[in-house]
């Protein structure tokens, strides 16, 4: 792991970054609300992401970036999961309305993403890391269309 990296700083660009687009962003997870999810959704969340959702539970009221993707609340990744729809993967993460999604494979390290959870396509890995799926995002990178 790269101990150069300052997950801090990274938090509060992010939350800066996010504010300065207009976006509206849900106040911080409780530590309690992410061990819940943790339980309920089979995962250990990467501290990264623990992090960042300590600071901000995702984007308000189903808001988005002007690529029209958004971050999900904590609530709103175990109400998706709930449909079990691909019970191996939990997304945080959607791009146009659920087109695609972006999250967690229980038994993979990394980042992937899903065209069609109702067909349960394939995942497609863009990222090594939550910081770097994030910023992928936040660029509106070409990996994750």
């Amino acid at each position: 792991m790269d101990t150069s990296f300052d997950i801090k700083a990274w938090i509060n660009a992010i939350d800066t970054y996010w504010r300065k687009e207009g976006i509206e962003l849900e106040d911080g997870a409780s530590e309690l609300q992410i061990s819940e999810a943790e339980q309920i959704l089979g995962i250990q969340f990467p501290s990264h992401f623990k992090e960042l959702y300590r600071k901000v539970n995702g984007f308000k009221a189903n808001d988005w970036n002007e690529h029209m993707v958004s971050i999900w609340p904590i609530e709103r990744m175990l109400e998706e999961h709930s449909h079990k729809r691909y019970p191996n993967f939990v997304g945080f993460s959607d791009y146009l309305v659920n087109s695609h999604v972006f999250g967690f494979l229980k038994d993979r390290s990394g980042i992937y993403k899903f065209y069609d959870l109702a067909d349960i396509g394939m995942p497609v890995k863009i990222a090594d890391s939550f910081p770097q799926a994030i910023d992928l995002i936040n660029a509106n990178s070409e990996l994750l269309y």
